[in-house]
């Protein structure tokens, strides 16, 4: 039992419970009374609408500048269209969710293409689900029914999260209560929504440095060692905003991505899988200070059944490995390591000293940004123990761990037993 949390941040907590409570009246709402539900949203975008084509006039008649004007005339003639035109919401949202279906099953396609490639099982749930996403995305784009069901099916969607997200804030109150981490399937925020998690968090502790308050957010307990450390990474550019995620264990940090220019695809989502390994102690000021990564770290607590399981599962990660060496190495180019500041692996190498391998057979011998990626690395550790995080097929991003990691650190009794901010000074 891990009983020495420190005192309940009433703040998260009150937080998460409204927001639970939010979604779960929503759900039950949208469910019971889909077509009401609708129409206060269609009112809702008409108020919006015509409070900002009022402001852009207003503003046009003080400053005088035209392009006030002229977004005042396109507001409000969008406002004319959606009043005459109600059903326009309804048609946008399913065309919407239906590309976002396709683009799930083009992600699995892709997957199972990989995964037959690499001869690696789990071939026909693929197929399955890529025929899933596919067909409920053509049937949204191409139908022109009444939206009722699937509002509906978003309601018990809602209704679901409402509910764990309330029973995760009981678990926060309770003292008595016995957490124990089974692999489950966990009922998570929609994967786009996630991907933008890291850097929304990133922004709020921006927002607090920024105002000179002091941020509360390092917590640790006492009298618990931190076993096992997971880092969520953010930065402040491109795909670094989705953020990166790696842990480390007995001081040595395991990263899994796509390192690799010469493998890199569509946009360096896809490529040879690259895990390296570098001392924690080296690694979290060089992403700091050099990658400028602000790093979220939640500190787990294990027990010796646990170590002993997690040691099992790197050995067997060691042996599927075959040391890969970077330009740097290749061209030994230890006396001039300025020349390779534009190759990452070669940067980490002359910084940190990592050492970086390939996968020979598998799951990770192939890296997908929209599949088997870091966070599903990750999960292959945390999995072992029991985590309950990425039971499902999907699109999974470092920002449905961090969720994950902060619900179970508020937990009373939770094996997530600190939580650390790096970011520089």
């Amino acid at each position: 039992m891990y009983n020495d949390k420190p005192q309940v941040n009433w703040d998260e907590l009150i937080l998460d419970m409204l927001l639970g409570l939010f979604m779960a009246i929503l759900g039950f709402l949208m469910l019971f009374v889909p077509q009401w539900i609708y129409t206060v949203f269609v009112d809702l975008i008409l108020v919006v609408i015509a409070s900002q084509s009022l402001l852009l006039g207003v503003r046009f008649f003080r400053k005088k500048q035209k392009i006030d004007l002229i977004m005042a005339l396109i507001t409000f003639l969008f406002f004319c269209v959606l009043f005459n035109h109600q059903s326009f919401p309804q048609i946008l949202f399913q065309i919407v969710f239906g590309i976002y279906c396709l683009v799930s099953a083009l992600a699995t396609l892709i997957q199972l293409l990989i995964n037959i490639f690499n001869q690696v099982k789990g071939k026909i749930f693929l197929l399955i689900c890529t025929f899933f996403y596919m067909g409920i995305g053509i049937f949204l784009i191409l139908s022109h029914e009444e939206l009722k069901v699937l509002i509906r099916a978003f309601g018990i969607y809602l209704i679901l999260l409402g509910f764990r997200a309330l029973s995760d804030a009981s678990q926060c109150v309770n003292p008595l209560t016995k957490v124990e981490w089974k692999r489950k399937v966990r009922l998570t925020f929609p994967a786009l929504l996630c991907a933008f998690f890291p850097d929304w968090a990133l922004n709020a502790v921006n927002s607090v440095l920024a105002s000179g308050e002091p941020i509360e957010w390092e917590q640790k307990e006492g009298r618990v060692s931190t076993d096992l450390r997971v880092f969520v990474h953010i930065g402040p550019y491109g795909l670094q905003k989705v953020g990166h995620i790696c842990f480390a264990y007995r001081g040595i940090v395991y990263s899994y991505g796509n390192y690799d220019q010469a493998s890199f695809r569509f946009n360096q989502t896809l490529g040879d899988g690259v895990l390296f390994k570098a001392p924690v102690q080296d690694y979290i000021p060089n992403a700091m200070e050099v990658e400028n990564n602000t790093i979220f770290e939640y500190g787990i607590a294990l027990s010796k059944s646990q170590k002993a399981v997690l040691e099992a599962e790197l050995k067997s990660l060691q042996s599927n490995l075959v040391r890969w060496y970077c330009l740097l190495e290749q061209e030994r180019g230890y006396r001039h390591p300025l020349d390779y500041q534009e190759d990452y692996p070669s940067r980490l190498h002359a910084k940190t000293g990592a050492k970086l391998y390939k996968f020979k057979s598998g799951k990770f011998k192939s890296y997908w940004a929209l599949g088997d990626n870091c966070a599903v690395f990750t999960d292959r550790m945390l999995g072992c123990l029991g985590a309950d995080i990425l039971s499902m097929r999907g699109i999974i991003s470092p920002g449905t761990y961090l969720d994950w990691l902060q619900k179970e650190f508020l937990k009373r009794n939770s094996p997530v037993v600190s939580r650390t901010l790096h970011a520089r000074s």
